[in-house]
């Protein structure tokens, strides 16, 4: 029987963390971030030859999630670059 690697990807108030074989790591402001980690890891599981299991769990509480959508610099800057858009200050001026 094939042994099996598994990622969870939980967002929390403060941020996104990575459960791999009962241990906790990271500090990843997005999912995006902490999911390329993750996927990094397990291709290393996949040449190895395990089944590989990635999940991402977003916060259950509207207070985490809106924490995470507002709170984070990443967040704020995309903010800036949502209002900017359609102004012509795109890159190549369009």
């Amino acid at each position: 029987m094939m042994s099996q690697a598994s990622y969870r990807i939980i967002g929390r108030a403060d941020g996104w963390v990575i459960e791999h074989d009962g241990k906790r790591g990271g500090g990843y402001e997005l999912p995006e971030a902490a999911f390329e980690t993750a996927v990094a890891a397990a291709s290393l599981d996949l040449k190895e030859r395990r089944n590989v299991n990635i999940s991402v769990e977003f916060p259950e509480g509207p207070e985490d999630t809106e924490a995470l959508a507002t709170g984070s610099e990443p967040a704020q800057q995309r903010a800036q670059f949502d209002s900017s858009a359609g102004t012509g200050s795109e890159p190549g001026g369009r």
